[in-house]
């Protein structure tokens, strides 16, 4: 019989399968998170199917009691994975093993508590209920939310030194729609949330794909643009160049010169990402926009020195970095004008790298006669 709950529980089933055909022909994501976020979506089924099953059978025939039990097991087995999966999906997990050990240690205690009634009971009559150690249970599910939470926002600060508004109120709206099913059994909305805050995650974790850069990590040129376009308070603009860089690439093998390029930019967000953000702007071009500490941008280009120069002594093929600022005034700077005295700074401090290197000696050219000379004296 259709009513308002059949119908959540439809609509729910629904949204999972749009989230998943989207994932399927997705070509932004891995094929390592689109596995992941399959199995989000079969975890939040599983659990919403459980839920609704357990529901439909809660005081039918005595019959159906392993049938209700079984239902409920799974759902409460399934919820707790949800925001550990998540994390590991859209997230920066450093130990994603150990969540998920912790998740499903879980499970085999939920399967060990339903024997011996524990967490809940299904009765003679075929009726739940909600035993004294239900709140496991609960600290189980807030704790996974919380976790996947602080992992994407970890994530997050990768790329921007402020927390994302949309994250927290998709937060909020999760915890709402979850808070009002423990406040009022009978509206039954949680896993319509828990599914609807997936789709905007997802969502937003394509759209960061889209916005960074695929080899450094860094925010791409089309952010640095927009940006640019739209400064609307004081920042501090620093260019940055690699010096010699072609010169690696015909050395050493483009191979060589992406992992330059990588470490260049994994010291860049080490050092500014705490200050604003960093992008990659060219093939060995990038751009460091501060919005605070602009007083410390001494310290912090000679921080910046001081670890390229750490990176040369552990790989020789690491060239170094010219750097380039210059400070923007809301109220009295020209954009155009600002970057243009900052990338005068750079090359100046490029040509000047280039003056006070000393010349490498070049090995004499090998003629036909030199070898005749070189083995003839031999």
């Amino acid at each position: 019989m259709l009513n308002l709950y059949t119908s959540v529980v439809l609509i729910t089933i629904l949204l999972l399968c749009v989230t998943k055909a989207d994932i399927i022909t997705n070509r932004l994501i891995t094929k390592h998170t689109k596995k992941l976020s399959i199995i989000v979506c079969l975890l939040i089924g599983s659990a919403s199917l459980g839920e609704c099953t357990g529901l439909l059978t809660n005081g039918a025939a005595a019959s159906l009691i392993p049938l209700h039990a079984f239902a409920k097991l799974i759902e409460f087995c399934a919820t707790p994975l949800i925001g550990i999966i998540v994390a590991v999906a859209y997230g920066a997990v450093s130990k994603p093993k150990i969540a998920i050990v912790i998740a499903a240690a879980h499970a085999i205690f939920e399967c060990i508590a339903l024997y011996f009634g524990w967490i809940f009971l299904i009765d003679s009559e075929n009726i739940y209920h909600r035993e004294k150690l239900y709140w496991i249970y609960v600290l189980a599910f807030a704790g996974s939310l919380i976790y996947g939470l602080v992992c994407i926002i970890r994530n997050d600060k990768k790329y921007h030194n402020q927390t994302d508004c949309a994250l927290i109120l998709t937060f909020v709206l999760l915890i709402t729609g979850i808070s009002i099913q423990f406040m009022n059994s009978d509206i039954r909305i949680d896993f319509l949330c828990v599914t609807i805050a997936n789709m905007i995650l997802y969502n937003r974790y394509c759209k960061v794909i889209l916005q960074v850069d695929a080899l450094t990590h860094l925010l791409n040129r089309r952010c640095y643009e927009t940006n640019i376009g739209s400064m609307n308070s004081d920042a501090l603009l620093l260019f940055f160049d690699v010096n010699k860089f072609k010169q690696v690439n015909d050395t050493y093998g483009h191979s060589a010169g992406d992992v330059c390029l990588k470490k260049i930019a994994a010291q860049l967000q080490n050092v500014y990402g705490k200050y604003g953000s960093c992008y990659r702007i060219g093939g060995d071009e990038f751009c460091v926009i501060m919005n605070k500490n602009f007083d410390s941008v001494e310290i912090l280009n000679n921080n910046f020195k001081k670890a390229i120069s750490h990176e040369q002594q552990n790989d020789n093929r690491m060239p170094d970095v010219a750097i380039g600022y210059a400070f923007f005034d809301e109220k009295n700077s020209h954009i155009q004008t600002v970057i243009e005295k900052a990338d005068a700074m750079m090359y100046k401090n490029k040509h000047e790298a280039k003056l006070s290197a000393v010349p490498e000696s070049k090995p004499e050219k090998q003629t036909a006669w030199t070898m005749y000379l070189d083995s003839a004296s031999l």
